[in-house]
């Protein structure tokens, strides 16, 4: 699994020389199905690395650029058979100049945060259980946003951690990652469980450094609490699923929210095409690459609309909003009136289904019984 450590240069050199030279990574990565750029895949990402390292290369604007194009999906890693830690590599190769370390500061992330505060003006700060064990890992959205987090038949306390780090991480600010990890698995230490409704945030924490490895058995996805419980939609509704790269590399996949959705009265779970592909917007690459973001997120949007679904769920903020942006264009640009509604699905599941009165009505809200999944 990816950001399990923090790559030191030796195994830099290590993974690079793994690399068979199969082009498999070709065949998975989103960024070469629309720009047919060989220097853009994994393979041809580590040869300009391996060269930049021999000195047979000069660091200048192409390889920068070539090496930015990457929407840290994990699909090349998940894909290697030579199991080359590709996301890795690129995370400790990023060269950053004084101005990019200014741009890749604490300061400027939180002013960027601090513009979707906006959209919460009238909103106020959502309360939880104080007394709970059961710690919620909020995300940076949902904080500056102020969105509710519920689990039917669960107490959760608000973990108050930090920020996961991938953002930090993933654009070769190890000093701030370091500390980060440090300052979150202190409280990890302290829960019996912790929670999360964001696969990005999952993911990342979820391949911590852990200086205790049983702080990682305590993490949860929130579908895990709702495996015993029959749950049922308050109406008769088409829905179908993307599934965020970020939920596939934490070890989650379709057939696990699958098996969920299609256990949910009411629902009629339709699969679209290629569920597992990226949705485009990486994080902030839809704000870095914008053109292209937008042409893989409405490659995506064909497939949602295909399944003339009533409702397209998935689990993370960013592919939310890469959803809701395609189905927009998609119902007021291409005009198509079966055009579904973009939701996160554990908003769905809290808003609108219900747990059935013959369903335990908390039914995992033994800690112990949590730990154990």
């Amino acid at each position: 699994m990816h950001y399990t450590t923090i790559m030191h240069n030796d195994e830099v050199k290590q993974n690079i020389l793994k690399c068979s030279r199969c082009g498999l990574c070709q065949g998975v990565c989103p960024i070469y199905k629309e720009v047919k750029d060989e220097k853009t895949t994994a393979r041809g990402k580590l040869m300009q690395i391996w060269g930049l390292k021999k000195g047979d290369l000069e660091l200048n604007g192409k390889i920068l650029n070539n090496l930015d194009l990457c929407l840290n999906c994990d699909k090349c890693k998940l894909n290697c058979p030579s199991g080359v830690d590709t996301t890795n590599v690129f995370c400790k190769e990023k060269k950053l100049s004084t101005l990019n370390k200014f741009l890749t500061s604490d300061f400027i992330f939180n002013l960027k945060l601090s513009l979707l505060s906006i959209f919460a003006i009238q909103k106020k700060s959502p309360r939880y259980d104080k007394n709970s064990k059961i710690l919620y890992f909020e995300g940076c959205i949902a904080k500056k946003l102020k969105q509710q987090f519920h689990i039917k038949g669960t107490k959760l306390a608000n973990g108050e951690f930090k920020c996961c780090g991938l953002p930090y991480l993933t654009k070769g600010r190890e000093d701030i990652y370091k500390k980060i990890v440090e300052y979150n698995e202190k409280i990890i230490e302290k829960a019996d469980v912790v929670v999360f409704n964001c696969a990005t945030c999952f993911s990342a924490v979820k391949n911590y450094p852990f200086r205790n490895p049983k702080n990682k058995e305590k993490l949860v996805f929130y579908t895990d609490i709702y495996k015993n419980t029959q749950i049922c939609a308050q109406k008769k509704l088409n829905v179908t699923y993307h599934l965020p790269c970020h939920l596939k590399s934490a070890g989650i996949g379709m057939e696990e929210i699958e098996n969920l959705l299609g256990s949910i009265k009411n629902i009629n779970y339709k699969k679209m095409e290629k569920a597992e592909d990226c949705c485009g917007f990486g994080g902030d690459f839809f704000i870095r690459h914008p053109i292209l973001a937008c042409k893989i997120s409405l490659k995506k949007a064909r497939n949602i609309v295909d399944t003339n679904s009533d409702i397209v769920l998935t689990s993370c903020p960013t592919c939310l909003w890469s959803l809701r942006f395609s189905m927009f264009v998609s119902k007021y640009v291409f005009k198509n009136k079966n055009t579904p509604k973009a939701i996160d699905m554990a908003d769905f599941l809290n808003k609108y289904c219900y747990i059935e009165d013959n369903s335990p009505k908390q039914p995992l809200s033994k800690e112990k019984e949590l730990i154990k999944m």
